[in-house]
Protein backbone atom coordinates (compact mmCIF):
# COMPACT_ATOMS: atom_id res chain seq x y z
CA UNK A 1 0.00 0.00 0.00
CA UNK A 2 3.19 2.32 0.97
CA UNK A 3 4.52 1.48 -2.47
CA UNK A 4 1.19 2.86 -4.22
CA UNK A 5 0.88 5.83 -2.38
CA UNK A 6 4.35 6.83 -3.32
CA UNK A 7 3.67 6.21 -7.01
CA UNK A 8 0.65 8.20 -6.82
CA UNK A 9 2.77 10.57 -5.13
CA UNK A 10 5.46 10.94 -7.44
CA UNK A 11 3.21 10.60 -10.74
CA UNK A 12 1.10 13.85 -9.40
CA UNK A 13 4.22 15.59 -8.68
CA UNK A 14 5.83 15.27 -12.27
CA UNK A 15 2.41 15.90 -13.71
CA UNK A 16 2.37 18.81 -12.20
CA UNK A 17 5.90 20.28 -13.40
CA UNK A 18 5.87 23.96 -14.26
CA UNK A 19 6.69 25.51 -17.73
CA UNK A 20 10.83 26.73 -16.83
CA UNK A 21 10.75 30.31 -16.36
CA UNK A 22 13.12 31.13 -19.13
CA UNK A 23 11.17 29.35 -22.18
CA UNK A 24 8.70 31.74 -24.79
CA UNK A 25 6.90 30.53 -27.68
CA UNK A 26 6.75 33.39 -30.56
CA UNK A 27 4.84 32.86 -33.15
CA UNK A 28 4.74 36.07 -35.33
CA UNK A 29 3.98 37.25 -39.39
CA UNK A 30 5.32 40.47 -41.14
CA UNK A 31 6.57 41.49 -44.52
CA UNK A 32 4.31 42.62 -47.22
CA UNK A 33 3.54 46.28 -48.73
CA UNK A 34 4.54 47.34 -45.32
CA UNK A 35 7.52 45.50 -43.71
CA UNK A 36 5.81 45.40 -40.36
CA UNK A 37 6.31 42.39 -38.23
CA UNK A 38 3.85 41.80 -35.73
CA UNK A 39 5.25 38.96 -33.03
CA UNK A 40 3.60 37.24 -30.15
CA UNK A 41 5.20 36.10 -27.73
CA UNK A 42 3.62 33.19 -24.82
CA UNK A 43 6.10 33.62 -21.34
CA UNK A 44 5.31 30.56 -18.58
CA UNK A 45 3.23 33.12 -16.66
CA UNK A 46 0.67 32.80 -19.38
CA UNK A 47 1.21 36.58 -20.72
CA UNK A 48 1.26 37.08 -24.37
CA UNK A 49 3.11 39.96 -25.49
CA UNK A 50 2.50 41.44 -28.47
CA UNK A 51 5.12 43.75 -30.47
CA UNK A 52 5.08 45.46 -33.60
CA UNK A 53 8.30 46.55 -36.02
CA UNK A 54 7.43 49.55 -36.55
CA UNK A 55 6.78 50.89 -32.68
CA UNK A 56 9.12 50.59 -29.47
CA UNK A 57 6.92 49.28 -27.02
CA UNK A 58 5.57 45.98 -25.87
CA UNK A 59 1.65 45.50 -24.65
CA UNK A 60 0.57 42.56 -22.90
CA UNK A 61 -2.50 41.31 -25.40
CA UNK A 62 -3.74 38.71 -23.50
CA UNK A 63 -2.96 36.60 -20.52
CA UNK A 64 -3.43 32.57 -20.25
CA UNK A 65 -5.08 30.07 -18.13
CA UNK A 66 -2.29 28.08 -16.03
CA UNK A 67 -3.58 24.63 -17.71
CA UNK A 68 -3.42 26.78 -20.83
CA UNK A 69 -0.23 27.61 -21.06
CA UNK A 70 1.25 24.68 -20.02
CA UNK A 71 -0.77 22.90 -22.93
CA UNK A 72 0.62 25.01 -25.12
CA UNK A 73 4.34 24.42 -23.66
CA UNK A 74 3.70 20.67 -24.06
CA UNK A 75 2.50 20.93 -27.63
CA UNK A 76 5.30 23.21 -29.36
CA UNK A 77 8.22 20.44 -26.90
CA UNK A 78 5.76 17.73 -29.02
CA UNK A 79 6.62 19.54 -32.48
CA UNK A 80 10.21 18.64 -32.23
CA UNK A 81 11.14 22.73 -34.05
CA UNK A 82 14.78 21.19 -33.76
CA UNK A 83 14.23 18.38 -36.22
CA UNK A 84 12.41 20.64 -38.67
CA UNK A 85 14.55 22.64 -41.04
CA UNK A 86 12.77 25.61 -42.74
CA UNK A 87 13.73 28.82 -43.09
CA UNK A 88 11.97 30.19 -46.37
CA UNK A 89 11.16 33.84 -46.62
CA UNK A 90 8.08 35.01 -48.91
CA UNK A 91 6.61 38.30 -49.62
CA UNK A 92 4.70 37.54 -46.48
CA UNK A 93 6.61 35.45 -43.93
CA UNK A 94 5.66 33.81 -40.65
CA UNK A 95 7.27 31.73 -38.07
CA UNK A 96 6.96 29.63 -35.07
CA UNK A 97 9.56 29.46 -32.46
CA UNK A 98 10.77 27.83 -29.07
CA UNK A 99 13.34 29.57 -27.29
CA UNK A 100 14.99 29.35 -23.64
CA UNK A 101 17.46 32.64 -23.25
CA UNK A 102 20.81 30.86 -23.74
CA UNK A 103 19.90 27.31 -23.61
CA UNK A 104 18.14 27.08 -27.10
CA UNK A 105 16.29 28.42 -29.74
CA UNK A 106 14.41 26.05 -32.37
CA UNK A 107 12.21 28.42 -34.72
CA UNK A 108 11.01 27.30 -38.66
CA UNK A 109 9.95 30.13 -40.89
CA UNK A 110 7.54 29.74 -43.88
CA UNK A 111 6.90 32.23 -46.82
CA UNK A 112 3.58 32.85 -48.82
CA UNK A 113 4.38 30.46 -50.97
CA UNK A 114 5.99 27.43 -49.06
CA UNK A 115 4.21 25.47 -46.57
CA UNK A 116 5.49 24.14 -43.02
CA UNK A 117 4.56 20.79 -41.55
CA UNK A 118 1.09 20.18 -41.17
CA UNK A 119 1.11 20.05 -37.48
CA UNK A 120 3.36 23.63 -37.24
CA UNK A 121 1.15 25.05 -39.36
CA UNK A 122 -1.90 24.08 -36.71
CA UNK A 123 0.37 25.06 -34.27
CA UNK A 124 0.65 28.75 -35.67
CA UNK A 125 -3.22 28.91 -36.09
CA UNK A 126 -4.35 27.59 -32.85
CA UNK A 127 -2.35 29.99 -31.24
CA UNK A 128 -3.75 33.07 -33.81
CA UNK A 129 -6.86 32.09 -32.84
CA UNK A 130 -6.19 33.17 -28.97
CA UNK A 131 -5.95 36.51 -30.07
CA UNK A 132 -9.22 37.19 -31.59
Amino acid sequence: MKRIFTFLLLTFMISCKSVPENQQITVASGGGFTGVWHEYTLNPDGQILHKASNVDTVEVVKTLSKSKTKKFFKEIEALKLEEKKMDEAGNMSYFVQFSERKKFSHKVQWGDKTMPADSVKTFYNTFMELLK
